[in-house]
């Protein structure tokens, strides 16, 4: 019996250690050296991306913020697949490097949803003072100082201190952010600088490294102002799906009454179907424009009243739109502006429309009429999209056959790595040895197998390679 108890024991403490956890969960430690207590263990978590650096690594935080709420993620590959603002789910390896907390050896990615709001924890330089240890809670999270005074021009390290009204300095890296050390004045104040807190060996010690211009407002008015479109993660074809529009704060002083917004879709793959009020800042209906083809859209308000929004995620209208395809469909934010100023820090939305049979999805098209038919030796390629509902757990093999049956050519034999199930692929016409093929019937061959069960979907559709009339 004691046996059996322990293999049990043993089970429940497995099972534990590969479920789901959060940042704070991996984060928190007691332990006066700062090591997580999952260290050196294989862990699952989830979270929204804060900050990238590309071909490198990246960082994540829980969606509430706050102490223990942000993890350096060291993967190279990952990081080009993220994005700011994205929710995902990784699994990998907890590594303590040189008193940093990491996810490392990323064994499987997926990217939940997107466009998320970013988790910022607004603390005092007192709470990462010079040097110590006294800042690990906040290692990888997210923070912001508002109302701080330059205390030491930029190093040729890159590296100035700051100090808000506890007159308690922290040091500011320009590791992800180089800013002109001209901008660096000893003795001016700065209405906000934020960013993410890493951590330097030696005599470093916690850092914050803002990610770009828009983390450092020295003027607190609206031209510093940010306008996100929201996504959908869970986009349904053919139905309207609503987006709100966010705004960050808007002060009642600023006297904001007016604002035009131009944002732009392809309308082969999604519908403009309105806008909403309801629920929103906006009091009155926007006057709206749609350009012939439907793919750019204006909207131009103007109240009576000014705008206020008390937090950084106020919604200022709701759009409406009808997804026709699978896959991630963006609306591009392309201009804003309030009042007369016009807004730099703009973020597109996305639909995200994701296949929900398990099947093999299969679409064929070349780049001119989405017709099956294109001429290689006119450069022309054919475009092939491919997917399932599996998403990131399948493998696809899309392999080219002639009409006799043998096979000429195989562009795709790769994992999965969309979040909604769907890959996108050319073929140039070219066989496995890049010789053009001649005019003739082929058939692309769409295999997609699941990488937990093994089981296979397939389906084919036919390619005809044209020539040139003579």
């Amino acid at each position: 019996m004691k046996r059996i108890l322990i293999i049990i024991l043993a089970l429940t403490l497995s099972a534990g250690l590969m479920a789901q956890l959060t940042c704070y969960q991996i984060q928190y430690t007691d332990n006066p050296n700062g090591n997580s207590p999952y260290n050196g263990q294989s862990v699952t978590v989830q979270g929204i991306v804060t900050a990238r650096r590309p071909n490198a690594a990246f960082y994540i935080g829980d969606a509430g913020g706050g102490p223990w709420s942000g993890l350096y993620v060291f993967h190279a590959n990952t990081s080009n697949l993220v994005e700011v603002g994205d929710m995902v789910k990784l699994t990998g390896t907890v590594t303590e490097y040189n008193g940093l907390t990491e996810l490392t050896n990323v064994t499987a990615s997926e990217v939940l949803s997107g466009n998320n709001p970013v988790p910022i924890t607004s603390i005092s330089t007192a709470d990462l003072p010079l040097g110590g240890s006294v800042g690990e809670p906040y290692e990888g999270v997210m923070v912001r100082f508002n109302n701080v005074q330059i205390k030491s021009t930029m190093d040729n390290y890159g590296v100035y201190k700051i100090a808000d009204s506890s007159n308690v300095q922290t040091s500011v890296d320009d590791t992800l952010y180089p800013p002109q050390a001209s901008q660096i004045v000893v003795g001016e104040w700065w209405s906000q600088i934020q960013g993410v807190v890493d951590y330097f060996s030696g005599a470093g010690g916690y850092r914050l490294l803002p990610r770009n211009a828009n983390d450092m407002i020295k003027v607190d008015d609206v031209s510093h102002a940010s306008v996100r479109i929201g996504s959908e993660s869970n986009a349904i074809m053919n139905q309207i799906n609503t987006l709100n529009v966010y705004t960050s704060k808007l002060k009642s002083e600023w006297g904001i009454r007016e604002y035009e917004m131009k944002f732009r879709i392809d309308s082969s793959q999604v519908l403009y179907q309105g806008f909403e009020i309801s629920g929103s800042l906006s009091m009155f209906n926007p006057i709206q424009t749609i350009s012939a083809n439907g793919d750019t859209i204006t909207l131009h308000y103007g109240g009576q009243d000014s705008l206020v929004s008390e937090t950084d995620d106020g919604v200022l209208i709701k759009l409406k739109f009808e997804p026709k395809v699978y896959g991630d469909l963006v609306i591009h934010l392309d201009k804003f502006r309030y009042d007369n100023v016009n807004i730099n820090s703009l973020f597109d939305g996305k639909l995200m429309v994701k296949i929900t049979n398990n099947v093999a999805y299969l679409s064929i098209g070349n780049e001119s009429n989405n017709k099956n038919i294109f001429d290689p030796s006119m450069n022309e390629k054919i475009n092939i999209e491919f997917g399932t509902k599996t998403g990131f757990l399948a493998r696809a093999l899309i392999r080219i056959y002639d009409a006799q049956g043998r096979l000429v050519a195989t562009p795709v034999h790769q994992n999965f790595t969309s979040p909604t199930g769907i890959e996108r692929t050319s073929w140039n016409g070219r066989d496995s040895n890049m010789k053009l093929l001649p005019p003739g019937l082929y058939y692309c061959h769409a295999e997609v197998s699941n990488r937990e069960t093994g089981t296979r979907s397939n389906t084919v559709q036919p390619i005809v390679i044209k020539s040139r009339l003579k």
